[in-house]
This record gives C-alpha cells, structure tokens and sequence, in this order.
C-alpha cells in the first residue's frame, strides 16, 4: 500500500466520522428542542439531569444519553417556543394582536397585544411597543410600554425595558435593562 493509498484510507475514515458526528449532533440538538420551556404549561414538569421532561420523550431517547448537568437558574437564560402562535423575525405588525394560545415573538409589534391566561415570550430579536397583556410575560427583546402580567413577568439578562410594569411576581435578571415603574398586583 503507497503513500497515496494510506492517505485516501484516512480521507474516508475522517468523513466517516464527520458524518457520525453530524448525526450525533442533529439527534442533541433534537432533544433538546423538545425540552419544555419553563413557562409552558403545567402538565410539563422539569426534568432531572438523567430523566426526560415526559414519557414521549422517554421512548424516542437512546438508552445511554447522558444529559450535562446544568444550574437551575438555566432555563431561564434559554427561550425555548411553546406550542402556540409565533411573530416570525422578519415580520412588522402595526396594530393589535389578541391570541388564544401561547405567544412567541421574534419580530416586531407596535401595538397592544393581548393573551390572557398565556405565556408570551418575547426573544432577543423581538420588540413591543403600546401594552403587553398576558399571565406570564418573558422578555429577552426590547419592550417600550405597559406590561401588565396576572401572574409573573421575567425579564431575562437581553431585556430592554422601559415603561410601567404592573405583575403578582417579577423576576429581573443581572444584566437587564429596566427604565419602568414596577407595580406589584394581586390580581
């Protein structure tokens, strides 16, 4: 075997690899697309480092997947999209959007928007200006105006804020930007 062969043998072998690799990667990143998102809806539980989120997962995971270990402060740093509507990054809404389901937005709203008894999330690429009303309110993006959450609102590390924040509870993160007027509520 010539020096040319060898180095074809190890071409093929390094492809191999990249190729196990890529699969490897696309089955992790799968998994944890479907780990649900801590405001999402009751019946979701978090999992512990070794067990899935829900039995559907359970099946689809390989029998020897070890997940890292990570703090519980965690997934709150991660905006994961719940079942539900989403505002895409690229679009413009100008005017009100009500929704009946849980909200994602990565674009940008300059209106109200309207969820009651649902999580709205608002990404880093996404903004809202006028009111924000919903029971839960995460924000990663830029928000000008009310935010009224009847139950919490957590403004994660990304988050500009500015305006009134009226919420039972509120969680702002190190490294937020908040200019508002904070108002707890018991409603």
């Amino acid at each position: 075997m010539g020096g040319g062969d060898a180095l074809f043998i190890a071409g093929v072998v390094a492809l191999i690899l990249i190729m196990l690799d890529g699969k490897r990667r696309m089955r992790k990143r799968a998994v944890a697309n479907q780990a649900p998102a801590l405001h999402a809806s009751p019946q979701h539980q978090l999992a512990s480092p070794r067990e899935p989120a829900t039995p559907s997962l359970q099946a689809e995971q390989p029998a020897k997947v070890s997940l890292p270990t990570v703090p519980l402060v965690a997934p709150t740093q991660r905006l994961s999209a719940p079942d539900g509507s989403l505002i895409g990054e690229t679009l413009h809404i100008a005017g009100k959007v009500r929704s009946r389901q849980p909200l994602v937005i990565h674009g940008t709203i300059e209106g109200d928007v309207e969820a009651p008894d649902q999580p709205v999330t608002i990404t880093e690429t996404g903004g809202v200006s006028r009111r924000i009303e919903a029971r839960l309110i995460s924000v990663a993006g830029r928000v000008e105006g009310l935010l009224v959450a009847t139950d919490q609102a957590i403004l994660l590390p990304s988050a500009r804020v500015r305006g009134s924040i009226e919420a039972k509870r509120m969680k702002c993160a190190e490294g937020a930007w908040l200019t508002a007027k904070v108002r707890v509520t018991s409603r």
